[in-house]
C-alpha cells in the first residue's frame, strides 16, 4: 500500500470524520448511528439508472470489447457531492458506501477485480486512485480477489473537456498496457463515472489482447441525456468542478 493511502486511512480520514458536518450535506438532518456524510435517506433518492438507459449507451459504444456494462447510478446532484468528498477531500469512507451499493449488482464468478488506472501525476497528486478504493472495498464485499496491479496508464491523455465522442476514442488508444498475468481470467473493471465509455473500452480491448478470457466494465454513475456529442463538453466541465 502507497504511504499516502496509510497516512488517509489511519490519520486523515479519522481526522476528517471527528471534524465532519454532523448534518447531512444534502438535507441538513442529523445524521444517526452509522451514517456518515448523507443520511440514508438522500443517499437512497440518488436515482438508479434505467436498464433502457443502459441498453442505449452499450449501443453509443463504438466496437465494444467488453462483455458486459454495469452503471449503478445516475449521475444526481447529491451524486456530484459525494464523488467530489470522495475524489478531492479525501474522504475514503464514502468509497466503502459506494461499493455497498455497487456490489448488489456485481455476479460473483469473476477472477479478479481491478480499476481503471490513473496517471502517475495524478495519483501522486491525489495520493490515491478512487476507483481503486472503490474496487478493494467491493472486493472485500464479494470476496473477488483485488489486484490493482493489472492495468498501466503508459501515455498521459490531454483533457477530454472539449472533444467529441470518436475525438475521445482516439485520445485514450494506446494510452493503457496490460503488466500482469491475465490470460484465461475472468476480470471485473472498475471507474467512477463513464461519460462515453471509451477510457473503459480500451482497457477492455488490451485486457482482451492480454488474452482475458472476459472482462465487465462496471462505473458508479453516469449523466443522462449526454448520447449527444453537444452534452460532452457540458459534462466535462460539470464533472472538472466535482
Amino acid at each position: 500500500m502507497r504511504l499516502k493511502e496509510v497516512l488517509i486511512d489511519w490519520i486523515y480520514e479519522p481526522v476528517l470524520s471527528f471534524i465532519a458536518p454532523t448534518v447531512c450535506l444534502s438535507c441538513g438532518k442529523p445524521l444517526i448511528g452509522t451514517e456518515k456524510i448523507v443520511c440514508n435517506e438522500c443517499y437512497g433518492k440518488i436515482p438508479s439508472l434505467s436498464d433502457e438507459y443502459l441498453e442505449n449507451l452499450k449501443a453509443e459504444i463504438a466496437n465494444p470489447y467488453f462483455d458486459d456494462l454495469i452503471v449503478r447510478f445516475e449521475f444526481s446532484p447529491t451524486f456530484q457531492q459525494l464523488i467530489h468528498l470522495l475524489k478531492y477531500e479525501h474522504f475514503s469512507s464514502i468509497a466503502k458506501l459506494f461499493a455497498q451499493s455497487l456490489a448488489e449488482f456485481i455476479p460473483l464468478n469473476f477472477d479478479l477485480v481491478t480499476a481503471v488506472p490513473l496517471s502517475k501525476a495524478r495519483l501522486n497528486e491525489r495520493g490515491y486512485n478512487q476507483s481503486a478504493l472503490i474496487a478493494k472495498h467491493l472486493s472485500e464485499i464479494t470476496r473477488i480477489p483485488f489486484n490493482d496491479f493489472i492495468l498501466k496508464r503508459v501515455r498521459n491523455t490531454p483533457s477530454q473537456t472539449k472533444l467529441s465522442r470518436s475525438e475521445r476514442q482516439l485520445n485514450v488508444k494506446d494510452a493503457f498496457a496490460v503488466i500482469n498475468d491475465v490470460e484465461g481470467k475472468r476480470i471485473l473493471l472498475i471507474d467512477d463515472v463513464v461519460t462515453t465509455g471509451s477510457t473503459l473500452n480500451e482497457c477492455a480491448r488490451v485486457l482482451k489482447e492480454a488474452k482475458a478470457q472476459h472482462v465487465t466494465v462496471a462505473a458508479l454513475a453516469t449523466p443522462v441525456d449526454l448520447l449527444q456529442n453537444d452534452q460532452l463538453e457540458k459534462f466535462s466541465l460539470l464533472t472538472l468542478q466535482s
